[in-house]
């Protein structure tokens, strides 16, 4: 996630409310896998927490964070 609000997925742009529909593609492929979410520190807490949420709605609740400058 960057600061401008951006989210990308696999190397795509993508709007908050497609997440969900991304990890649950992911998910039915791989199963056994999680998500890594990295965000820039100046995300905004509100854009992070509905990305969680549409993750944990996709299906996946092992889910790591990083985060860059």
């Amino acid at each position: 996630i960057y600061g401008t609000g951006d989210i990308e997925i696999e190397g795509r742009m993508v709007d908050a409310r497609a997440v969900r529909a991304n990890v649950e593609r992911m998910h039915a492929v791989k199963p056994e896998n999680g998500v890594m979410v990295v965000a820039v520190r100046s995300v905004a807490s509100g854009l992070l927490v509905e990305v969680l949420d549409q993750i944990r709605l996709g299906g996946v609740t092992d889910i790591s964070f990083g985060a860059t400058k």
